[in-house]
């Protein structure tokens, strides 16, 4: 087997599979070294109930009009893979046991930008925003439409909360803003005001975050399955069921990477040039497999903050004995629960037939996705039971209340957990993690863990992909 190569990738998700195609492209000899027996990532799908669907639905999101624009759209286009798109509409449901209409809707409209806000005050709350909030606010998202992302990226030591509480004298604009912080995954104080005010920005800059899914298919088959087939035909190597154990560098260069085979046991040696850390950073800092001692001070503390926002989300699969949740719209409902005091965000209730999952005749698959940023979700990635069990009961009587008859309805379910989709990234760092080590001469980084300003989630792989690209082929032609 061929050992040495020009560049060696650490995982084989989105982020590492779309840069060793887009290096495929350009000639580069590379392997993708993956601990699973196929690649993916949480792309991957899984099988429920005789259909193949996503592990956990996660929606490409972009802070662009359109989904052409996206980034990942451009680079799938690039590599010829034809992607028929559909806008899905972010929609709010909120519900009450005393309410007799069971469940009220609010659709996030682009046209309205950043009223979009005032309404879902007003949804929430049972009450207008008053003339004061709104111009406290409104000013607000005014500075961050004029912020460039090179402007943000030099606020990200900044706690949005104390942006807040710098720049925001009304009590309620603070609360409004305070209360929006979950969206990132944690509390105001834990994520950087560059990437709020980089997201927030988009409101009156386009009309509100964009949200689509393919026609056809899923997350594996639009990326995982068309990137695989081409890296396999243009060069490229696949070393599945394999751990990295550790990044090999001497001298100050990245030499290779050392294996262990999980189906013979033996440890393996691969060398190149070039190696791409595809794995979250701080996991392969915890692990060993970028030793701590090559990390710069601010790198290293960094990777740490980050590492302290890596909170697992619960995803849901549930097969109905009979069709109990219309189809409306998107047929993806952002839930809410009156009955704690204040509306309290639950979870996600996703229409398996919107997210082409075929159902059995006669019966329903519905999925859920708790995101594991609230204080009553902060699963940690130990994700005890209790608190777990906790948290999809409480969502499951939030859909009860909208939709009598589903609990009573479950024929099947099944769970899963798994690292948040990248808003560890947002914490509040010394340093923004960039695509290349400053002090380890061909050391490069891949995935949703870099880069605390970039664009929504799985759109960020995308926007990055490109540059490094460029950064690599430079270094591997000189």
């Amino acid at each position: 087997m061929k050992r040495n190569f020009d560049v060696l990738i650490v995982g084989g998700g989105p982020g590492g599979l779309s840069i060793g195609s887009l290096l495929a492209k350009e000639g580069i000899s590379s392997a993708i070294i993956e601990k699973e027996p196929v690649l993916g990532g949480r792309y991957r799908s899984v099988d429920f109930e005789g259909s193949r669907v996503d592990n956990c639905i996660h929606l490409p999101t972009g802070l662009v009009s359109s989904a052409e624009d996206t980034y990942m759209y451009k680079f799938l286009s690039h590599m010829g893979i034809h992607v028929e798109p559909r806008v899905v509409e972010w929609k709010m449901g909120l519900t009450s046991k005393d309410d007799p209409k069971r469940i009220k809707y609010l659709a996030m409209d682009p046209k309205k930008g950043m009223e979009n806000f005032f309404e879902f005050f007003a949804f929430g709350s049972g009450m207008p925003m008053e003339d004061i909030t709104r111009r406290a606010l409104g000013e607000a998202f005014r500075i961050m439409e004029d912020m460039s992302e090179q402007e943000c990226r030099k606020l990200v030591d900044v706690p949005f909360a104390s942006w807040i509480e710098k720049n925001i004298e009304e009590p309620m604009a603070k609360a409004v803003l305070e209360l929006s912080a979950p969206l990132m995954g944690a509390v105001a104080t834990e994520v950087n005001f560059g990437q709020f005010a980089n997201i927030f920005g988009t409101f009156p800059r386009v009309g509100a975050l964009l949200y689509w899914y393919p026609k056809h298919g899923n997350m594996e088959s639009m990326v995982i399955t068309p990137l695989t087939k081409y890296y396999k035909e243009h060069g490229g190597t696949v070393l599945t069921n394999r751990r990295a154990r550790s990044i090999l560098i001497e001298n100050g260069k990245a030499k290779g990477v050392f294996v262990n085979n999980n189906e013979t046991g033996l440890l393996e040696e691969y060398s190149a040039s070039v190696v791409i850390c595809a794995i979250p950073i701080f996991e392969a800092v915890s692990r060993n497999v970028l030793s701590s001692k090559f990390l710069t001070k601010d790198w290293a503390e960094a990777v740490k903050r980050c590492g302290k926002l890596a909170i697992e989300d619960l995803a849901g699969f549930y097969l109905l004995r009979k069709k109990v949740v219309p189809v409306e719209g998107s047929g993806w409902i952002h839930l809410f629960d009156a009955d704690y005091g204040i509306p309290t965000y639950v979870g996600d209730v996703f229409v398996g037939s919107m997210y082409n999952a075929k159902d059995p005749p006669g019966k329903q698959t519905i999925f859920s996705y708790i995101s594991g940023g609230t204080k009553a979700t902060h699963f940690g990635l130990t994700s005890p039971l209790e608190m777990v069990n906790k948290a999809k009961k409480r969502w499951k009587d939030a859909v009860e209340k909208a939709f009598p008859g589903f609990v009573e309805s479950i024929e099947h379910e099944e769970m899963s957990l798994q690292l948040n989709w990248g808003r560890y990234a947002y914490a509040v760092v010394p340093t923004e993690i960039d695509l290349q080590s400053p002090n380890i001469r061909g050391l490069y980084f891949a995935g949703d863990t870099i880069w605390s300003v970039s664009s929504m989630v799985s759109d960020k792989i995308y926007q990055m992909v490109f540059p490094l690209c460029e950064r690599i082929l430079k270094y591997v032609r000189s």
